[in-house]
């Protein structure tokens, strides 16, 4: 055990460092952390981490702090914030809809920025999976931030929930199996158009594997789809996807986004090789969700964690758009 608390304490001496700010967005209270270059280098720009789903504090329970290093080395301030009902935050995270956590971005990122002198020139965010259906609505309103970027996006959420089942299942794309598993799943979407109550939806599936909150949650979002809003964004806009990414479809989200002649130039495209859904090196991190096995193999490696090519293409990227 000594090893693993060795690598925890040393993970949480680099991220105590920061100052913790606080802020208000509706009825919540929420805690978040800013994060200063190392070696007391001047800011080139502040990058606002905004999360994917699941009930996350600040750090990602350590994932962020990987990434955060080399951003920080490289000039960089971050801030992040744990999600209604993790950490120090009030409220309830699967009480949201994309538009009120759209609206929690906004209330971050003034906070942040009163407290530091940080203006929106200088200022971006970068949103990791579910932020997908978050990101690209701010990102729409140049007098907040000056760029984006998205690291696993998906357009729509019923279209990644249909990918997810596919990867997970394992299963050959011709086979009955499969097909069979694919058409109970229209079903249940059919269902749930309906706006059954948790009730019902135990009652017509029997599956009690998802919690009256998480039903609701689903229920509030599963119909999202960010497209229009990606016609809109009116600042500089870096989209990253791992070519070996199991939980969204990649490669086609990056075919989608090189046709589509209604996107505007400021959208740049990446496809990052042997790289999974989170930027981690596919060989050893590729799995739809991360355990408290693969967890300990990330504070292990830390930054041999990451995909080769991510940080480069990442910090060239920023080099380029955030100031």
């Amino acid at each position: 055990m000594k090893p693993i608390v060795f690598i925890v304490l040393l993970c949480w001496g680099v991220l105590a460092r920061g100052e913790y700010i606080y802020f208000n967005n509706g009825t919540d209270t929420l805690r978040g952390q800013l994060l200063q270059p190392f070696n007391h280098q001047p800011a080139r720009a502040l990058l606002v981490f905004v999360h994917g789903d699941g009930a996350m504090t600040h750090d990602a329970d350590g994932y962020y702090s990987v990434i955060w290093k080399p951003l920080r080395d490289a000039g960089y301030a971050v801030f992040s914030w744990d999600k209604p009902g993790t950490g120090e935050s009030t409220g309830q995270w699967l009480s949201q809809s994309m538009a009120d956590r759209q609206q929690e971005v906004i209330s971050a990122v003034k906070a942040v920025q009163e407290h530091s002198g940080f203006m929106a020139e200088g200022t971006g965010l970068v949103g990791f999976s579910q932020a997908g259906w978050v990101v690209p609505a701010v990102a729409a309103d140049n007098s907040l931030i000056s760029f984006a970027v998205g690291i696993g996006f998906a357009r729509n959420w019923l279209e990644q929930g249909e990918y997810f089942t596919r990867m997970k299942s394992g299963l050959a794309d011709d086979s009955p199996e499969l097909a069979e598993l694919l058409r109970i799943r229209q079903q249940e979407v059919g269902f749930l158009r309906q706006r059954p109550s948790y009730g019902d939806y135990l009652q017509a599936t029997g599956d009690d594997s998802i919690s009256p909150q998480r039903y609701e949650f689903i229920l509030e979002n599963f119909e999202s789809d960010s497209a229009q809003d990606f016609r809109q964004i009116t600042v500089p806009f870096l989209l990253m996807w791992g070519d070996k990414d199991l939980n969204v479809n990649a490669r086609r989200e990056y075919l989608y986004f090189s046709h589509d002649p209604t996107l505007t130039d400021l959208v740049s495209l990446r496809l990052i090789p042997a790289a999974s859904h989170g930027m981690l090196r596919a060989e050893i991190f590729n799995q739809q969700q991360m355990d408290f096995y693969h967890w300990i193999k990330l504070m292990w490696y830390e930054q041999d964690a990451l995909a080769p090519d991510f940080m480069p293409v990442l910090l060239r990227w920023l080099d380029q758009h955030s100031i």
